[in-house]
């Protein structure tokens, strides 16, 4: 029982879309315009809030993650991490509409392997960069930079994981989701 309530919580938690809520304190319609993520903040609304909103997003994947450690079935981790991100992607309590999943998975895999995440998140970084000067700043395409930095991190990630069954697997099931969520906001986009 005690397993079951964890998983409802880590949707619960990453329900919590700390975008929407930004976008409500500033008496925006954030979600008509873009993706209530950090990312999607920091378009809108500007870098001090997209950051903001950033770093909430990652607590709440450390948070789920190191709650993962209370329950007893060798399941509880990848299910609260998947239940963390489809909350987040999905969040009941703004209607469905949420962010794309990338901080809530650093934050989550960032708690457990800080080490591996952080070198995928420093490549990515690097390659959002790259991507952001040298193509999407003359051509505007409708690929944001973090999407593309994030085709790059979760393959690196996954590879670097390969060692580690249970953290591999648990890593694979998140980037579906994060994977299904980025080809439906791609989709809307065109």
């Amino acid at each position: 029982m005690t397993d079951f309530l964890l998983v409802v919580t880590a949707y619960l938690t990453g329900s919590v879309s700390f975008g929407q809520v930004a976008a409500r304190i500033r008496r925006t319609d954030l979600v008509s315009r873009d993706v209530p993520g950090g990312s999607g903040v920091f378009r809108q609304l500007g870098p001090a809030w997209g950051i903001t909103v950033a770093l909430l997003d990652l607590a709440k994947g450390a948070l789920t993650a190191w709650a993962s450690s209370l329950g007893e079935s060798s399941w509880l981790e990848p299910l609260m991490a998947a239940a963390l991100v489809a909350g987040h992607n999905w969040p009941l309590y703004f209607g469905f509409r949420g962010g794309g999943g990338i901080a809530p998975t650093i934050g989550f895999f960032g708690w457990l392997f800080p080490t591996t995440t952080l070198s995928a998140v420093v490549v990515g970084l690097l390659v959002m960069l790259l991507y952001w000067r040298g193509y999407w700043i003359r051509n505007r395409t409708k690929v944001y930079p973090a999407p593309v930095a994030a085709m790059v991190a979760y393959p690196m990630m996954l590879v670097l994981l390969r060692g580690e069954p249970a953290a591999f697997y648990t890593f694979l099931l998140v980037s579906v989701l994060v994977a299904i969520r980025g080809i439906r906001i791609m989709r809307n986009k065109w």
